[in-house]
């Protein structure tokens, strides 16, 4: 904490400006730090819509790593399938002094990673915002404002640095069981809706809500065989939370189905599936699922663009 009681104005790379990454680094810079995003494709300025609310962050944005020096954050927000592509960010971004926080879906945030950044602190993050990328640079904010990481040494330090930011990390005690109770929602809400091309409004149907039971409780019995404190009310109130979304929000899996990108399956689904393989669990919900998005094939818009997404009536 400076003199003044505000956080020392810090530097700090984002590798990746999808909708966490740009909700991630709008925050940083409104909490006042000097922000540097990590991208593939040039943008002038990050966007942030919400509602008929347009904020515009003047951050750097870079798209070649040559010339970065080591920062004290790295906030890793790529999709998981993408973690290699951040190879030589990381490589100019990270020394001996540098934390790297992983802000990516499942249960297994830092495997890889420490591969890429041998020299760095890792600290895997639960993401609670639901955005959506509309183009580069430019997002659209749904809800959600906060992301929760273990307890260690750093934490008071990376709670300090979101101060004034509108974004809260929280520190939890049982990290293990908050994944696997986060993994329970996405397994269902993210494969149903990328392979129904429907938005939430889906989970009204009682068969889908069955479904969506049925992956839930493969993930519980695994995420349980691993050390995650869940049961059957953890279950059921996780789906009862699925009718708590507005009907026409969608997802990310949904958006990028939509938009011709890869789908984040493996990191999901795919990850439920490999530790039961290990366990000698059966999760034949989660295996059908798995092989129904890793067949699934761009859509085909007819030149005309993204088709549209189908709306609650």
């Amino acid at each position: 904490m400076g003199p003044n009681g505000r956080t020392p104005r810090t530097a700090v790379a984002v590798i990746g400006a999808g909708a966490v990454g740009g909700v991630v680094a709008s925050a940083l810079h409104r909490a006042g730090h000097d922000v540097t995003v990590c991208v593939r494709t040039r943008f002038d300025e990050l966007r942030i819509e919400k509602g008929a609310r347009v904020e515009r962050f003047p951050v750097r944005v870079v798209t070649d790593p040559s010339g970065l020096k080591p920062v004290r954050w790295v906030l890793l927000a790529v999709k998981s399938f993408d973690t290699e592509s951040a190879a030589t960010w990381l490589r100019s971004l990270c020394d001996e002094n540098t934390t790297v926080v992983v802000l990516q879906n499942g249960v297994e945030q830092t495997e890889g990673v420490q591969d890429l950044a041998p020299r760095a602190s890792l600290v895997p993050a639960l993401v609670y915002i639901q955005a959506e990328r509309l183009a580069p640079g430019r997002i659209r904010l749904g809800y959600g404002d906060s992301f929760q990481v273990p307890r260690g040494p750093w934490a008071e330090e990376l709670a300090e640095l979101f101060e004034g930011s509108g974004m809260t990390v929280d520190v939890t005690e049982d990290l293990t069981t908050a994944m696997w109770r986060k993994l329970m929602l996405n397994i269902a809400v993210n494969s149903l809706t990328a392979l129904t091309l429907r938005r939430m409004e889906v989970f009204q149907d009682a068969h889908v809500r069955e479904l969506a039971l049925g992956l839930m409780r493969e993930a519980s019995a695994v995420g349980g065989a691993l050390g995650a404190h869940l049961t059957e009310e953890d279950v059921q109130r996780t789906l009862a939370f699925t009718a708590e979304f507005a009907a026409d929000n969608g997802t990310s899996m949904l958006y990028d189905r939509l938009a011709g990108r890869p789908l984040e399956y493996d990191a999901l689904n795919g990850a439920v599936v490999r530790q039961a393989e290990k366990l000698g669990i059966d999760v034949p919900l989660n295996r059908a699922v798995t092989a129904l998005l890793q067949a699934l094939r761009p859509l085909d818009t007819g030149g005309a663009g993204m088709p549209r997404l189908p709306r609650a009536a």
